[in-house]
């Protein structure tokens, strides 16, 4: 697999756990917050009820998960469990013996955590922390200082991103700036993707990366001419789609007509014939039908009693709208056939005025004014013909 696709494969796998961690964290924590009782320290629960703040002491242990809800939050103790909290500022000092959730405005990680931690925020600073497991991370701004170590893998998607700490695995960055300093060392690979202007990404010559380095530059300029050339190919795509699914309408409509010709016949003809003997007649008895359908509709649903003859008459409307191009078609196959002296047969009549009617419905503002034309003439002539005595 080429880098670049490589690199943006492994970005993607990140955005995806990145998503799912946060939303699961985030769903727990209001659960819990109305679920569980929040009245003292060593419960799963602290809700913010008597002041802005919330902070667990340096003498404060914690044996269980902890949920905190509460503008600032400071943790200096033990919590032995995963702690998930959101607030404006968490400051973490303290050990915490699972895995850290937080959703905060600012998150400053000096602490310990034993397991991996899960953070979305504005600004995220880990400064002489000890994370366990691996750093995932979205934010505006991350910064991971020399005094820091981290014995899994950095999943970061921030605007800029600073590592200058220990990893004991990879990097995963899509950034607009990074930054890997001189005491970074990575115990295997650094896949990034920034921004292609200069200063963009800044690696350190003494920055120690066991492994390979994968980049794949964000060209603005060439992604914005690549969106502007789909732009200009959109409306040729559209048409073309547009054509397409024109092809698949008519052919179902050939086969639909040809059904309808074996298998009633002489209705076909009779119905087909009235449009041609009668165009203007059967026009307007379509336009009336098509403008007093939904009056008469209501009418018969407040009867109450009549609302078995409104579903019938709604699905009679369905049949005579898509049958109606049919018997039109073949009323403009048998004129053209007359005008030409042509001698066509019936179906072949149908099927030339059918591609016909396709055609002039495909150019623009016409292709309307011909679907109306050839619904309400359609609608009109199934109409004249199921009033009509034998």
């Amino acid at each position: 697999m080429p880098d670049h696709l490589l690199i943006f494969a492994k970005l993607e796998y990140y955005n995806n756990i990145v998503m799912q961690k946060v939303i699961a964290s985030l769903l727990i924590f209001v659960f819990s917050f109305f679920v569980f009782s929040a009245t003292e320290v060593s419960a799963k629960v602290i809700a913010d009820q008597s002041g802005p703040s919330v902070t667990v002491g340096k003498t404060e242990v914690i044996n269980d998960d902890l949920f905190i809800g509460a503008q600032a939050v400071q943790i200096d103790g033990t919590v032995n469990g995963d702690v998930f909290v959101g607030a404006q500022t968490v400051k973490i000092t303290g050990i915490i013996n699972g895995n850290l959730h937080a959703g905060a405005n600012t998150l400053d990680l000096s602490g310990t955590v034993k397991g991996n931690v899960y953070a979305g925020a504005q600004n995220v600073l880990v400064s002489k922390a000890k994370i366990g497991g691996s750093l995932l991370v979205g934010a505006a701004t991350v910064n991971v200082d020399k005094d820091s170590s981290i014995g899994g893998s950095i999943l970061a998607g921030a605007g800029t991103l600073l590592i200058d700490s220990q990893v004991q695995r990879s990097v995963y960055a899509g950034t607009g700036s990074l930054t890997v300093g001189s005491e970074a060392r990575i115990g295997k690979d650094l896949y990034y993707a920034s921004g292609n202007e200069q200063g963009r990404a800044n690696i350190s010559q003494k920055a120690k990366i066991v492994g390979s380095i994968y980049k794949s530059e964000i060209d603005t300029a060439q992604k914005n001419a690549q969106m502007e050339a789909a732009k200009k190919r959109l409306p040729a795509a559209k048409n073309a789609v547009k054509f397409g699914t024109s092809i698949i309408s008519f052919i179902g409509a050939l086969i639909v007509g040809f059904l309808y010709f074996k298998l009633f016949g002489k209705h076909f003809t009779q119905t087909s014939g009235m449009v041609s003997d009668s165009f203007w007649k059967t026009l307007g008895v379509g336009f009336l039908v098509s403008i007093s359908f939904i009056p008469g509709l209501i009418i018969l649903l407040i009867t109450v009693v009549g609302i078995p003859l409104a579903g019938l008459a709604v699905l009679m409307l369905l049949l005579y709208s898509y049958l109606a191009k049919i018997v039109v078609g073949s009323a403009l196959g048998h004129w053209i056939s007359q005008k030409f002296n042509r001698k066509m047969s019936t179906y072949g009549a149908f099927a030339l005025g059918l591609l016909l009617i396709y055609f002039l419905k495909m150019i623009p503002v016409i292709g309307f004014a011909v679907g109306l034309v050839v619904l309400w003439s359609g609608v009109g002539a199934f109409s004249l013909r199921m009033f009509q005595r034998s």
